[in-house]
């Protein structure tokens, strides 16, 4: 896919009202395609507009890893507590 600034910068506002709106499924989508535009269009891009989204997906990719392993220690603390014989 062509590098298109109006079509990222909108992919991008999207990444954000996810996240912001806890819907990481479908950011993960969305981080996705905003990635696979990037490699494909890195060497093109303006370097204003190389810093933006990668600094973007390389702070999406960190709270992605916290998210899910969160999401990991959530299970194993339902897990124990259903466990729980009184």
């Amino acid at each position: 896919m062509a590098y298109n600034k109006k079509e990222m910068q909108t992919k991008l506002q999207t990444l954000g009202s996810l996240m912001e709106n806890h819907k990481y499924d479908e950011a993960w989508t969305i981080a996705g395609e905003i990635n696979s535009i990037f490699k494909t269009n890195k060497d093109t891009m303006t370097g204003a507009d190389y810093e933006a989204i990668n600094s973007t997906l390389r702070a999406y990719y960190a709270v992605n890893k916290q998210v899910e392993a969160v999401n990991k220690r959530a299970f194993a603390m339902g897990k124990k507590a259903q466990e729980i014989q009184l």
